[in-house]
This record gives C-alpha cells, structure tokens and sequence, in this order.
C-alpha cells in the first residue's frame, strides 16, 4: 500500500550537509511531499488531487477508456538562487564533489515494466559557482490503458555523494534516452504504449545508477508516492505530488537563514488521453471519421529499436492469435475470425476500446456483409423484410457486442447497435404491411394472365373486377399505348358473347378517360395480346416521388405475332381488394422508368434492367 510521508525539509538539509562537511559549495536539499490537512485551506499542499470523469455518451469510467502515463517536471521559482553572486559560470569539478539526485523507481508488475529515472541531477565542485544541474521534463512511463496503468507503484529516493561515486553524466544520458523512448508527440506523430503483449517493443530500462563505493560518502532514504490514478463508478482521480527544491550555500545550517532559498519544484503527474490513434472533439471524445484501414494502419508507434508501422506491430506481434489481416472479404465466417483476432490482438497490445474499433471498423470496411449489416436508414427502407433479416444475422457477434457498437456510435461511425435494427424492422413490417393489398392483387392478377385458357380467365378475373358505375365484373380501361387494334381485341368479330357486348369504342375514348368493360371484354384483350413474361408489380411513384399506395404497375412482353410488338406496362388502380382501373402504357410514363433506377427494389420488387431493354 501506498503511505505519504511527511519528513522535515530541516532533515533533507542536514544530510547534505554532513556530506559536503565544510567545503565551499551550494548543496540542494528537498522538502518531502504532505498532503493538505483535512479542512486547514491555508497549509501547502504537495500532494494534489484532480478529478476527471466519463467520457459524454458513457455513464462510468470503465479502465478501457483512457490511457496514462506519468511526467516529471521541474519549475523553476523566481530568481536562479543558484546563480546568485555567480560571475564564472565555467564548470571545473575535482574528485569529492557533490552530487545529488532525486530518483524516481516506476514498477508495473502486470505490464513487467520498470523504469529508473532522475527526476534531477546535481553536481557541485568547490565554489558556490561550480555546480551542472539537470531537470528537464520527463516521461517517466509510456502511454498504458487506465486499467493496467492503475497499478503502477512509484518509488523515490533523494541520493547524495560527496566522492562521485554516482555517475552523473551517465544518469542523465539514461534519462534522455528513456524520456525519448516513452515520449508522445501527437496523433500520427509516434505512440509509445505499454500493453502485455506490447512490452517486447517498449524494453524496460535498466537501473540508472551505477553501484556505490563502499568508501565514499553516500546517503539516501526511499519512499513511495501515492497510486497515481484510481477510479470507480462515474468518479476518478488524478494524483499530483509535489517536491519543493531549495539551494543552501555553505554554513546554511539555519533553514530559516537567507542562505536557504527555493529553487523550484518538482511535479510528478499523471496525464490522460481517450486515444493515441485519432484527434479528439473539444470534449474528449476521439472522432475516427473520414479515415481508411491504410491511413490508420500506417501510424508510427515508437519501440525501443525505432519506429514501426501500426500495421507492422500487428503483424510483427508474438500474439497467438495474430490475424489475417487480408482475408477472403467474401467469406463472412472467416472475416469474422480474423475480426476476433484483430480485436484480441489490440487489446493485449495496449490500445483502448476507441482505438480498437476504430481499427477494426476500416478493416471490417472491405467487407460487403459488413457494408450491409450497417445499411443506413434511407437505403434500409428499400429492402424487403427477409433481405433485412439476412444482412441483420450478419452482425459480427462473434467479434463485436453492443457496447463495441456504441464506442463505434461515439466515433462519429456510420453503425447500426442492435437498437437501430429493431427500428428497421419495425419500420420495415409496417412498409410492408403497405404493400399486403397490391401483393394479394399482383398473384390474382398473374394469375389469369398465365392461365392459358379462356372460360377459365373470365372466372377468374370477374370477382377481381368493379367499378363505381357498373358494379362488379367491370373495369374503366384505358390505352396509352397507341393503336395496337384494341378495339378489335375487345370484341373480335364472329366471337359469341354470353353477355350483351359493349358497342366497339372510339380509339379516342380508350386514349381519354377510357370505356368500362366486362370481364368477358377484358379477359379477350388479355388472351389477344399473347403475353410472354412479366415482371412483379410494384407501386408507382407520384409527382413528388412518393409511391401512391393503390396504383401498381407491371412490366410485360409478348410473342411473336401479338398485335402490340415487344410488349408495355400494365397501370392497374385498385380499392378494397378490387381492379377498378386498367390502363396499358409505355414504361416511360408516370416517370416508372427513372423510378426504377433510383429505387432497383421496392416493396420486394426488383425489375431487372435487362427486361425493360425487351420492351424498347
């Protein structure tokens, strides 16, 4: 367990003191960090707490989140003490200068990460003006997921020798190349992360100091900072501890003297991201839009032999499950596996769930099963409802559950969570249910034209039939076709009748508003005009695109010899289960043509392009 400490500044002074013995020279001492007693505002607080919460859409901080690492920096506080009354600024050490450091042991077991960095380094010769000190910022760990980073231990110990013994340059040379390698620049500028699997890249550094003399003067005390970062719930927080620096020339044996001065502090803090991979919106939230599996696959990661591709660092990784990255994209079973894989793969690398499905997302993107399981909205409500039900059983499941399609939601990812397919199958039952009479019409319809034999299609089509004016077994024609001899279809000559025929019409009539017929006339022209094949009946489009939901139309050829060559549309207007209105025409009228372009499936109705060529 962690324990703040809460040692005298009067302590750290004498110990350096009693090493530097008389010599003239600048010694740095250091106040251990406290924390700010309950409910006294005033007292100086070194030991900081700040708070951070969920990400917007998200109700708890859950470890998958957000990344930490830990930073040492170094502020310096008004005037230089050290520099104070110095003149030659010019180095010039001998044997039994003295040196100080305060040295930071940073341990994850989970991660087997351990790092030893100087938070500072002083060394003083004889002369209150010969003295080197380093401080610069540090990155004392690389960026882990919050719920391995959470376990990072911090160990600290302020060391001091009077023979060298330390080395200085070699410590400080350690630090650089540590704080280099753990260094995180910005998006698409190198991530150093730390995951299980990510630690054969990031290689632990190795302890800094070098063993010390048994003979010479040499002092140090250890302690352990505060957990860095703990969360529950909807409430985390954010550890800062301060160590406050102080310059003591010679004979300061006063703490309270003017030879005691503050030099600056030291903070040691952990800072959090949402994602090493993408930008993120003004509330934190990473945005993965407008990416590709390339651009994203192509961010540098920084390892301890150099920078790598992210796609590299897959593919390199000694996972067990390292995926395919380019599998058979028709193949849903095996996409979806290798989805599994890629998904395992970056998390025990180290990546968060936002950087995760933002991978995996543009990698699914070569996926036609997964362009479809994520249909949006308009497109979804041309598609019939057993077409919907197939693209929704295709929903990656052995991959992906809900809360990784919300994470994908929060990204800005066009996705559909299982929420927006129950929305599309209502949606989609009830434009169905649109479609019930025009279907229960279509087969009657159909029906009569492939039965081949007369007497058979007047009985059939007689209790489909009914106008207003006459009643049932009749129908309002109509024939936008041209003169293809309906007239003539409609009572060939020498035909007995069993009913009173009509008188024959003007073709001006048929082209107007029309003539009702009988279903004797009717099922005459139906037989007259050898029909060869016809396409399924949708609703037609009105003036402003939206489909009218009592008008159907379907498309018809005809055999060699029919009086109408190649063959037309077939307008049908229908109410309460009966045909009250039939007019032939060309496929170019009431814009069905375009409408077939803008919308191939409607109502579980796809005309295939090839058969309106048939009809030009």
């Amino acid at each position: 367990m962690s324990m703040r400490y809460h040692a005298s500044l009067k302590l750290s002074v004498l110990a350096s003191l009693l090493l530097a013995g008389c010599a003239s020279t600048r010694q740095i001492a250091i106040d251990y960090p406290t924390a700010q007693a309950a409910g006294d505002a005033q007292s100086a607080q070194s030991t900081k707490a700040r708070s951070f919460a969920p990400l917007p859409n998200f109700q708890v901080i859950d470890g998958d989140d957000y990344y930490v690492h830990l930073v040492s920096e170094f502020e310096f506080k008004g005037d230089n003490a050290l520099k104070s009354g110095c003149k030659d600024m010019t180095p010039s050490y001998t044997k039994n200068d003295l040196s100080s450091a305060l040295v930071f042991n940073v341990r994850n077991t989970q991660l087997k990460f351990n790092n030893e960095a100087a938070g500072f380094l002083y060394q003083a010769g004889s002369g209150k003006c010969n003295f080197k000190f380093d401080a610069k910022k540090l990155n004392l760990t690389p960026w882990m997921r919050l719920d391995s980073g959470k376990d990072t231990t911090v160990d600290y110990s302020f060391q001091s020798s009077a023979n060298s013994d330390v080395d200085v340059a070699g410590l400080a040379g350690d630090m650089s190349t540590a704080s280099n390698l753990l260094a995180f620049t910005g998006v698409g500028m190198g991530v150093s992360l730390l995951g299980q699997v990510a630690s054969q890249w990031v290689g632990s550094t190795p302890p800094a100091t070098k063993p010390v003399s048994s003979t010479g003067k040499h002092s140090s005390e250890s302690h352990t900072l505060p957990p860095i970062i703990t969360f529950s719930g909807n409430t985390g927080t954010l550890n800062e501890t301060l160590f406050k620096v102080y310059a003591v020339a010679e004979g300061g044996i006063n703490i309270l003297s003017s030879d005691t001065k503050p030099l600056g502090e030291l903070k040691v803090y952990p800072e959090i991201t949402a994602s090493l991979l993408l930008k993120t919106s003004v509330d934190g939230t990473p945005d993965a839009r407008d990416l590709s599996f390339e651009e994203i696959g192509y961010l540098p990661i920084k390892s301890a032999t150099g920078d790598m591709k992210l796609l590299q660092l897959i593919e390199q990784s000694a996972h067990l499950s390292k995926p395919n990255l380019k599998p058979d994209w028709n193949n849903y079973a095996e996409v979806e596996t290798e989805c599994r894989k890629l998904k395992s793969v970056m998390k025990d690398l180290g990546f968060n769930k936002f950087d995760r499905n933002a991978v995996i997302y543009y990698f699914l993107a070569n996926s036609n099963d997964w362009k479809n399981y994520n249909v949006n909205q308009q497109q979804s409500s041309s598609i019939n409802t057993k077409a919907a039900q197939n693209y929704r059983d295709k929903n990656f499941g052995n991959c992906l559950v809900d809360s990784d399609y919300a994470v994908m939601k929060a990204m800005g990812l066009p996705v559909n969570a299982s929420t927006d397919w129950q929305q599309i199958g209502e949606s989609s039952q009830k434009k169905e249910q649109r479609f019930v009479p025009l279907k229960s019409i279509e087969r009657q319809l159909v029906s009569v034209l492939k039965n081949p034999t007369k007497t058979e299609m007047e009985g059939q089509i007689f209790p489909l039939l009914s106008t207003a004016k006459n009643g049932d077994g009749t129908v309002l024609l109509q024939n936008h076709l041209g003169d293809f001899g309906l007239e003539k279809l409609l009572n060939p000559t020498g035909t007995p009748t069993e009913a009173t025929p009509a008188p024959v019409p003007a073709m001006s009539s048929l082209s107007g508003e029309g003539i009702i017929v009988n279903a004797h006339q009717l099922v005459q022209v139906f037989s007259g005009l050898s029909i060869n094949e016809l396409s399924c009946a949708r609703l037609i489009p009105d003036q402003q695109g939206k489909q009218v939901n009592n008008i159907g139309i379907l498309l018809f050829t005809t055999q060699d010899g029919s009086p109408r060559a190649k063959g037309g549309a077939m307008e049908f207007e229908f109410s309460d289960g009966k045909i009250n209105r039939i007019a032939f025409q060309l496929p170019s009228q009431r814009d069905v043509e375009q409408d077939l372009s803008d919308h191939p499936e409607a109502g579980g109705c796809r005309i295939d392009p090839d058969f309106l060529k048939k009809l030009h």
